[in-house]
């Protein structure tokens, strides 16, 4: 099967609040993977429908403000009793946002 993304994906770990505006209510789940592009996969504990919009605040271990994003739910799936796997498309990704991520993955720990 080929490969169809744009951008490359890179495998994160970081904690996300997540507020739905459809559901009007707060999540948390974590970031698992992330591009430039959008799509960045969480998992959650709520099931979120295809076309719901997010604010995303993305915790990341610098000492910095959260890292803000937007976007819309393109897919969702149940993975465990309560565990959901949601794919999310972002409405406005800037490559600083991106070069921040990877100077976090990419440092020597």
């Amino acid at each position: 099967m080929q490969e169809r993304r744009m951008f490359e994906r890179f495998k994160v770990d970081f904690p996300v609040r997540y507020f739905c505006k459809e559901l009007n209510k707060e999540g948390k789940g974590k970031l698992i993977d992330i591009s430039a592009g959008g799509g960045g996969l969480i998992l959650t504990l709520d099931e979120l429908s295809k076309s719901f919009h997010l604010e995303i605040w993305v915790e990341l271990p610098d000492n910095r403000d959260p890292l803000y994003l937007t976007g819309t739910v393109i897919w969702s799936k149940q993975i465990e009793s309560h565990l959901f796997r949601t794919g999310i498309q972002f409405d406005h990704f800037d490559f600083m946002s991106i070069s921040r991520i990877l100077r976090i993955i990419k440092s020597p720990h």
